[in-house]
């Protein structure tokens, strides 16, 4: 097989390199070196890279000297005795059975024989096989089927059993191929297509690459469509089929037509038996053991080999058998599936239970595809059915058809409870899909006085609520909400229970906010009408972000991927793109930032599949704040302005004002940085966001403002229960105070929370501080330690960053020269951002290059960006 490269152009064959077998591969190394072992029978389903891993295994016993042989047994070789030894061996005399060549080197280590596919060897050849075995003439490594094992009993033979790769190596082995970050979501389906076999994964890569249905996007390799079997994994497949017996192939034909199935005792035996060879995953579902393939190329195969008038039969016979033992919530989806998969009738009421059914497992694939047979079937559709199709439309990103089919529901609404649902629909649709959030309040305050006094008056409330802490002003949220005061449970707390997560976090009560989470996931009953404003992987992702911002930095990173995948799972995109948010957000706190500008890239890509508008704009706010504290001032501005495009009206989040402060400082306007950051944390402030503000003064403080932010963010800490913001607030006391002890001392505490940038800041200025009073070894120490917790691609370029040894020698005005300088920036570009005459930038530069023993800018961009680490030097005296 061939790879692909990035443009999809074919590169020269090359081994993938081996993950995930490192346990394996020592094992069946210990066994080769045992004297008492006769060798290693390497077990797996096919295509889990045994061959691969006893090729290994016998390279690593030539490199110590032993003779390698080398037998690949077939089943047309099968048919002739001693067939698959045969040019091993030297006829023997006189009737004799024939003996093993000579063994190599004078050496006298036994030569080790790779033995491919043993379940195919003759009769004869194990026998002989067996005997060379007994007398230690020969060490073995062989494969075998999970499922056969070979004819010849050696229990002195070491037994290792591959089983499929995880999801995680499956990520870092397609990685390290591409050479680049894939996507979570793509990394996600490459291993569930290919059921973690290295075999069908690389030959899906490969066509994925040469069918550009895995390209790269903004540094992100990302599926943009289905993936499907090359035409050689196809035929591999078809091969292992034919060889199946007939009972277990009407099986997987069966799961194939009807997908998961609870198993009938008949199909027990063959279930266990496909699966252990690979073919099937035995799941449980409630009191039911159930099967299903174990992956969809296995399904795309099958079907595409079964005549369509027999695949119908197999889903009525299915229907008929599942009617009075399947009768559960999923057992009539499933039921109601194959019937519309028969082309059978279903009728209209029955269709409406499953989709509610379909929704409240968040089935939102399946729900699409009822929601709109409902509506084909009924001439005059209910509102309520109108309702759930626009729904399910603004799920899967189709935002003005599901805006068409609201405004229609709600001109036929006739009842209380679907007039509301529709309002809340429309008002949420108008502003997160559409970005019309002028339009949102409107719609949503005229509803709330044609409802007052109404009981259910509250629903509408609670998504005034939701539309307010979507525009970021908490203040204003809170007092809707002290107005509505819902029942838990209700309706009105469903669509406010993310909103209200978000305000307890950015009011700084990060514990309430945990709590709060928890408690509406615990306690959430499904509710029949349009609800996946409260999907439960937003409940995930709003938890995960009150734990982040109290300073549970792992622990939010691993709720908030677990939400991704929940959210992933159900095909709810809008779900996706504000998890992925999350996560971009969490790895931008833990100093993270090529993470972090991937999981932004991801939220990017969810937002413009699902048209989900102000997932854009907050995807391109996150893209833009990642590039600009990683010093990329060009690309910064880039995805700021078009973020800008989108006029997103009354909007403001955290991410968008640190954008503008720290795109500021890339380009080297430190001053301008350090107004800008300021002048956004009284806004925070003034909207009730005192998580952001504390952000943003700690950002303030970061670019040199510490002495104004020092006081106001000490005040936020006492009246925030979050150890981040406590931490921030020493940060900035210690930076004010330009002490190496207490900057040492929030060095650590920072590090223990995962905040690996600003504690990496901390160590920095805590070595510049050493420096300046001569202390050069607990400099040196300090340095070491900034650079240990960053790595060597930190991804970060911050002024905090900037070497000690660079620090301590130029004066504030001459480390903005510089910082500007090392962006790129021309003198005349400098004098004009810093209000400096061109003159006086030339003169500081001289300085700069005299201080620092540079000659040019490429030089000082070095130096600054501490791509040159020098010795911690002492300051020069001024």
């Amino acid at each position: 097989m061939k790879t692909t490269s990035q443009a999809g152009r074919p590169r020269p064959e090359r081994p993938w390199p081996l993950l995930g077998r490192d346990a394996e591969l020592d094992e069946a190394a210990r066994a080769l070196r045992d004297p008492r072992s006769n060798g290693v029978l390497v077990a797996g389903a096919c295509g889990t890279g045994r061959s691969r891993l006893a090729y290994e295994c016998a390279q690593l016993a030539r490199r110590r000297g032993h003779p390698e042989l080398r037998v690949t047994a077939t089943p047309a070789a099968r048919s002739v005795p001693f067939g698959a030894l045969a040019h091993l061996l030297r006829p023997g005399s006189d009737g004799a059975p024939p003996t093993l060549h000579g063994t190599g080197p004078a050496s006298g280590r036994r030569p080790v024989l790779l033995l491919d596919d043993a379940h195919h060897l003759d009769g004869a050849s194990a026998g002989l096989l067996a005997s060379w075995l007994r007398t230690g003439r020969v060490a073995l490594v062989a494969t075998t089927d999970a499922t056969h094992p070979p004819v010849w009993p050696d229990p002195a033979l070491h037994r290792v059993h591959l089983r499929p790769l995880p999801q995680a190596v499956v990520t870092d082995l397609v990685e390290r191929v591409l050479g680049g970050a894939v996507e979570r979501r793509a990394a996600r389906m490459l291993h569930r297509a290919s059921g973690g076999r290295p075999r069908d994964l690389r030959e899906l890569v490969d066509g994925a690459v040469r069918h550009r249905t895995l390209v790269a996007e903004g540094g992100l390799w990302r599926l943009v469509g289905p993936l499907s079997a090359t035409p050689r994994l196809r035929a591999l497949i078809e091969t292992r089929l034919r060889h199946l017996d007939p009972q277990h192939l009407g099986l997987l034909e069966r799961l194939a037509v009807c997908g998961r199935l609870p198993l009938d005792p008949p199909h027990r035996a063959s279930a266990d038996l496909l699966a252990d060879d690979g073919w099937v995953r035995l799941v449980a579902e409630g009191p039911y053991t159930c099967a299903e393939l174990a992956g969809p190329l296995y399904g795309d195969v099958l079907r595409a080999a079964l005549p369509v008038q027999r695949s119908r039969r197999i889903l009525r016979d299915q229907t008929a058998r599942s009617r009075d033992r399947d009768t559960g919530p999923a057992g009539l989806l499933r039921s109601v599936r194959w019937r519309l998969d028969a082309a059978d009738g279903v009728g209209p009421d029955e269709l409406e239970h499953a989709l509610v059914l379909a929704r409240r497992t968040h089935d939102h694939a399946l729900a699409l595809r009822l929601a709109r047979e409902l509506a084909r079937i009924r001439p005059r559709p209910r509102p309520r059915s109108l309702l759930l199709l626009a729904e399910e439309l603004y799920e899967h990103g189709h935002p003005r058809e599901a805006e068409r089919t609201v405004r229609r529901a709600l001109r036929e609404s006739t009842r209380d409870d679907e007039r509301l649902a529709a309002v809340v629909l429309h008002a949420q649709s108008l502003a997160f899909g559409l970005l019309r959030v002028d339009e949102a309040f409107t719609v949503n305050a005229a509803a709330r006085h044609a409802f007052a006094g109404h009981p259910d008056e509250a629903v509408l409330g609670a998504n005034e609520t939701a539309l307010w802490s979507l525009v970021g002003d908490v203040r204003r949220a809170e007092q809707t909400w002290r107005t509505v005061a819902p029942e838990q449970g209700s309706r009105a707390d469903v669509i406010a229970a993310v909103p209200r997560v978000y305000c307890l976090t950015e009011s700084g009560r990060t514990g309430e906010a945990v709590r709060a989470a928890r408690l509406s996931r615990a306690g959430r009953q499904p509710c029949t009408a349009v609800d996946a404003v409260a999907h439960p992987a937003l409940l995930v992702g709003a938890e995960a972000r009150a734990l982040a911002e109290s300073g549970s930095l792992a622990a939010a990173e691993d709720l908030a991927r677990q939400g991704y995948d929940l959210a992933m799972d159900s095909h709810a995109g809008s779900a996706q793109t504000w998890l992925a948010e999350h996560l971009g957000w969490i790895c931008y706190l833990r100093g993270r930032l090529p993470e972090s500008r991937i999981w932004y890239g991801s939220m990017l890509a969810h937002a413009r599949e699902v048209g989900l508008r102000s997932g854009e704009w907050a995807g391109l706010c996150g893209q833009a704040l990642a590039a600009a504290v990683g010093g990329d001032a060009e690309r910064a501005e880039q995805w700021w302005e078009e973020a800008g495009s989108l006029r997103p009206g009354r909007w403001w989040r955290p991410e968008a004002a640190l954008v503008s402060a720290w795109t500021a400082a890339a380009a080297g306007q430190l001053g301008r940085a350090r107004g800008l950051a300021l002048d956004a944390a009284g806004a925070a402030g003034r909207r009730g966001l005192l998580t952001a503000q504390s952000h943003l003064l700690c950002d303030a403080a970061r670019l040199g403002a510490a002495a104004q932010a020092e006081q106001p963010l000490r005040a936020l800490a006492a009246g925030s229960d979050s150890a981040l913001v406590s931490a921030r607030a020493d940060l900035v006391r210690a930076l004010a105070a330009g002490r190496a002890d207490l900057l040492e001392r929030c060095a650590g505490r920072l590090a223990s929370l995962g905040a690996a940038l600003l504690a990496a800041e901390a160590w920095n200025a805590a070595a510049t501080a050493y420096l300046r009073a001569g202390a050069d070894a607990l400099a040196q120490g300090a340095r070491e330690r900034a650079l240990t917790l960053m790595g060597p691609a930190p991804g970060a370029r911050t002024p905090g960053l900037v070497p000690p040894s660079v620090r301590s020698r130029l004066t504030a005005r001459e480390l903005e020269v510089a910082l500007a300088a090392a962006s790129g920036l021309s003198s005349k570009e400098i004098a004009a951002r810093l209000t400096l005459a061109v003159r006086t930038v030339g003169n500081h530069l001289q300085r700069i290059y005299t201080k620092l023993e540079v000659s040019d800018r490429a030089a000082l961009g070095g130096v600054i960006h501490g791509c040159v680490v020098g010795p911690a030097v002492r300051p020069v005296v001024r």
